[in-house]
């Protein structure tokens, strides 16, 4: 019988193991690298520490050369291909959140517009991710609760508006909320919902601005 620390499988979760585990330790590195080295800003650091910070980001795949050669070596015990897998499993999720995080996170997210939690003004602050409004903001309008009501039940609805000079753009509109901060990666601006009026000061129309 086949020892258990020489079978396949094992051997095959190992490598494996072993790829996540250098990369996702090469990463973490990087990731800290300011909190790691004592100078202050990058563009101070010497040449020779930029260097260094490069070379731990290829380490990875330099093993991965190294695990190339145990291969001719020691021959099929040496699992290339899952040590390979194991190196790359961390740079495909990353990728994978940075292109679809966004997207999970503002479907988890979605919520049933509540008039009573939108006018909550404890809720409508700059600095929180994820505030009710923004959650709340495409059901709303999907909903066609806005269309046709005049500006009066608009504000009985929605609350008081934001002031007409903020943010950039508003003149484009009748009647402006804010949201929160821009949904995506990094995003470091503000959504609002703007909403222009008809002569008869019904609403014409409503849209997501990002300023």
């Amino acid at each position: 019988m086949r020892p258990l620390d020489d079978s396949p499988g094992k051997q095959r979760i190992l490598f494996f193991l072993a790829g996540v585990g250098f990369a996702f330790v090469c990463g973490f590195i990087q990731f800290k690298w300011m909190d790691i080295v004592p100078y202050v800003a990058f563009d101070q650091q010497p040449d020779w520490v930029k260097g260094l910070r490069e070379v731990v980001g290829w380490l990875p795949w330099i093993a991965f050369l190294g695990v190339l050669v145990l291969r001719f070596i020691k021959g099929r015990r040496v699992r290339v291909v899952f040590y390979f897998l194991g190196t790359a499993a961390p740079l495909v999720l990353l990728s994978g959140w940075l292109l679809l995080g966004d997207s999970v996170a503002n479907l988890v997210s979605q919520q049933k517009f509540d008039a009573e939690t939108w006018r909550n003004q404890e809720h409508v602050e700059h600095d929180h991710m994820w505030l009710p409004r923004l959650c709340m903001v495409d059901h709303l309008m999907s909903s066609g609760q806005l269309d046709g009501l005049s500006s009066h039940q608009v504000i009985e609805l929605l609350g008081p508006p934001h002031d007409k000079n903020f943010p950039h753009g508003a003149a484009s509109c009748d009647i402006h909320y804010y949201l929160g901060l821009e949904r995506g990666f990094l995003g470091i601006d503000s959504e609002w919902l703007f909403i222009t009026l008809n002569n008869d000061s019904t609403v014409n129309r409503y849209w997501l601005y990002r300023d």
